[in-house]
């Protein structure tokens, strides 16, 4: 009998084939209904959206094992069978059941990220594609990623797909690594050939696989710039930036903020002028690209040998930043543009330019939200628009979300207190312009 709720026959095991169980239901039901799964062909499709990769003899749309503990044993047990359709269907009703976290949990217990793990170099496509798939899932499960990680073998399997396998197979595997790296990148940048592999492949692979990659860059430089600088990772991304994808160009200018936190990254900073480099990038009309390029910004106008350059340009940067804050109340935005002008107030010309023309903007022009116009996140969304208050209580991949910076509970996230931040930074901003050099007369 099939269940509608669950997509699945409740019986643990049929040498049926599921269209015919269907249509022998529903014609013992009296009802017509048309299904385009039950006709010939399967999938009543385009040809463009046929999949190149699909399971051969296997509705995928049909689990044939029950639900409830017996029915996950069943999986789990014929994830190694030696039999290829059984170990194929086992694994498309496993890619089901893992959306599920109670029954992912209770696999997870069962050691079946030790089978997926050494499925992942099978010589079926369609395996290695699901299995990554599966890993991805489980992966956001503390307790699966410390299985998974148990085993380090995973990162060298995972590089081999994205590097020599079909595209399809290379996305699944580059989506699993970078959920791992979210949360592991202490582990995963240990192993000597991770972080060259991800910049040969940036370099050639699909626009939706270099974004992966790149992001999957960025957690392991946040973690320790210093191999992603020996790889030569900072020109690779300055070519990035000049891509014409503004995806592309945000996530290299936030792989570049983690690079430009090590003395050598702000020493090649120096060297080929970025902050010069990025002027164009805050005139940008992406919103995300601005709010990244001050956040690179904050970091490559701290050395002295950059606050004199930025003398050069000072009249049309200093006057942008604080029309940035003005016209936008995104507190992040504010935020990093009052941080860049703070670093720059050390230069006394700087200063002096800014304390004559722009006092009296940055004291009235700038209006900071209230808690209540704030939901929280970077993104620059109105309020309540799409997810509301969901940022405060769990994860949403993409999206940045601001957490408290003390005190017992740092994963929590405490609007109050990064609006007192900026608060805080303007008020900062007032003093530094007000500065006098030292050893002048009061």
């Amino acid at each position: 009998m099939f269940s509608a709720n669950k997509n699945s026959y409740l019986q643990l095991q049929t040498s049926v084939n599921p269209t015919l169980v269907n249509k022998a239901v529903r014609r013992a039901m009296r009802k017509t209904q048309f299904d385009p799964h039950d006709e010939t062909p399967t999938a009543q499709r385009m040809t463009s959206m046929q999949p190149s990769l699909f399971g051969p003899c296997t509705d995928i749309t049909r689990a044939t094992l029950g639900f409830e503990r017996l029915g996950l044993r069943h999986i789990n047990r014929d994830i190694n069978s030696e039999d290829n359709f059984i170990k194929l269907r086992a694994i498309h009703s496993l890619l089901d059941h893992v959306q599920i976290s109670e029954n992912a949990m209770f696999l997870v217990n069962l050691n079946a990220t030790n089978k997926l793990i050494d499925l992942l170099p099978d010589q079926d496509p369609i395996v290695r594609e699901k299995v990554c798939l599966i890993l991805t899932i489980l992966g956001n499960y503390y307790q699966a990623r410390a299985r998974i990680m148990a085993k380090p073998i995973v990162i060298n399997h995972l590089m081999f797909l994205f590097m020599r396998d079909r595209k399809e197979i290379r996305y699944a595997a580059a989506r699993c690594l970078k959920t791992l790296a979210r949360s592991e990148a202490e582990t995963i940048i240990k192993n000597e050939k991770v972080v060259e592999n991800l910049i040969k492949m940036i370099k050639h692979d699909h626009e939706g696989i270099v974004l992966i990659h790149l992001e999957t860059l960025t957690h392991l430089a946040e973690w320790n710039p210093e191999k992603p600088l020996k790889a030569n990772a900072f020109k690779v991304m300055l070519k990035l930036i000049l891509y014409q994808e503004d995806r592309i160009t945000e996530a290299a200018i936030n792989c570049l903020v983690h690079l430009c936190k090590h003395v050598v990254g702000q020493k090649l900073a120096d060297k080929y002028d970025l902050t010069r480099f990025l002027i164009p990038y805050v005139d940008s009309d992406n919103v995300n690209i601005i709010i990244s390029t001050l956040g690179l910004m904050a970091y490559t106008t701290v050395t002295t040998r950059a606050k004199w350059r930025a003398k050069e340009f000072i009249y049309t940067l200093s006057r942008r930043l604080v029309y940035l804050c003005i016209v936008h109340d995104i507190p992040a935005l504010q935020l990093r543009a009052m941080q860049v002008l703070i670093n720059m107030c050390d230069s006394p010309d700087v200063r002096g330019f800014m304390k004559g023309n722009l006092v009296k903007y940055i004291e009235e022009g700038i209006k900071i939200r209230t808690p209540e116009q704030w939901d929280g996140s970077t993104e620059p969304r109105k309020y309540g628009l799409d997810v509301s208050h969901n940022y405060r209580t769990r994860y949403i991949d993409g999206t940045e979300t601001v957490k408290n910076d003390k005190g017992d509970y740092v994963d929590s996230v405490t609007v109050p207190n990064y609006l007192q931040r900026v608060r805080d930074t303007k008020e900062h901003l007032l003093k530094a312009m007000d500065l006098k050099p030292y050893g002048s007369s009061g």
